[in-house]
């Protein structure tokens, strides 16, 4: 049975060898800390702590490989990102929606495979990628975006994110689309159809969403994404007249704990001391056990307060 299992899998969990063109995650093999590359360039190369690791020592290289670096004195893990890993550390055209933000409004837009999405606002194209990634399914039922933004130069920096995470694996998932929603909808809409789903990430919903609920399906979902309570309240008077509850108004937010051991430096000094002379500090500290354990919050403010996220339900009475 395992053996049946492990060919049906064979080859499903991700690419064996890094690539042209690849993102690459470094870890450091004894701090764990993680350094982004990418995307792999023949003559690339990033500066990390101790020297520089060129792209060609990752090329051809399968995940899980040790590289290290020019003056070998470090080593690290490679991994290819997740989409987590993927959306922080691209470059940016403006500040992304994070994937603590992004991975809810997934969740509350009850995305699932085969639908089909309405997102205006692309910014940095990283709630993009998680809604194209929930809604992709395979055979029939293929989900789509269609994703607007009044600035070009942003559209465009989110198509190349799209084009590049995962060798292009969502690009043909997600239309890219220039200018303010609610007047270039009809121009690619055909009559009567309607989406499973809308996102907004724009500063003034409440001009758009009267436009665009005649779009959106029945009993299916508008999410906000609002940094400030203001526009929440904006928010709450408009809908009063229109065939819309609010559902939810919440704030998603991850505390991270830093977890590792450590060891007291006035025990490490002693044991250096009575240790062999060859072995530096950090290489006594590596080969003893030790004496205590750091658990506490790191101090990441990403991870708070970003903005409010609304849920509204379109509920138009059926006749």
């Amino acid at each position: 049975m395992l053996r049946h299992l492990s060919k049906a899998f064979k080859g499903k969990r991700g690419y064996h060898t890094f690539e042209l063109g690849d993102f690459c995650m470094l870890r450091q093999v004894k701090s764990n800390k993680k350094v982004f590359v990418g995307p792999l360039e023949q003559s690339g190369e990033r500066g990390v702590r101790g020297g520089i690791i060129r792209h060609d020592s990752i090329i051809g290289k399968k995940p899980r490989s040790v590289i290290r670096e020019d003056n070998d004195q470090f080593g690290y893990m490679a991994h290819f990102p997740t989409l987590e890993e993927f959306v922080v550390n691209v470059p940016r055209a403006c500040t992304p929606i994070y994937p603590k933000d992004a991975s809810t409004i997934v969740q509350m837009l009850d995305l699932e495979p085969g639908h089909r999405v309405l997102e205006a606002g692309t910014g940095n194209g990283s709630l993009t990628l998680y809604m194209a990634r929930a809604v992709a399914g395979g055979g029939d039922c293929v989900g789509t975006i269609d994703t607007f933004d009044i600035r070009e130069s942003h559209s465009n920096t989110a198509r190349k994110h799209v084009e590049r995470y995962s060798r292009g694996k969502y690009k043909s998932n997600v239309s890219f689309h220039i200018g303010a929603v609610a007047d270039k909808l009809p121009e690619i809409m055909v009559a009567e159809e309607q989406y499973d789903a809308i996102a907004l990430d724009m500063p003034e919903p409440c001009d758009q969403i009267p436009r665009l609920l005649p779009y959106l399906r029945n009993d299916r979902f508008i999410v906000c994404y609002l940094p400030n309570m203001t526009q929440v309240l904006a928010l709450a008077e408009l809908i009063i007249d229109l065939p819309l509850v609010m559902e939810d108004c919440i704030e998603a937010e991850w505390k991270e704990w830093e977890v590792r051991a450590t060891h007291i430096r006035s025990r490490l000094k002693l044991k250096e001391e009575n240790g062999p002379e060859t072995l530096s500090t950090t290489e006594v500290a590596a080969s003893i056990p030790p004496d205590a354990w750091v658990c506490r919050p790191k101090n990441f403010d990403v991870r708070g307060h970003t903005a409010f996220l609304v849920k509204l339900r379109k509920s138009a009475a059926v006749l």
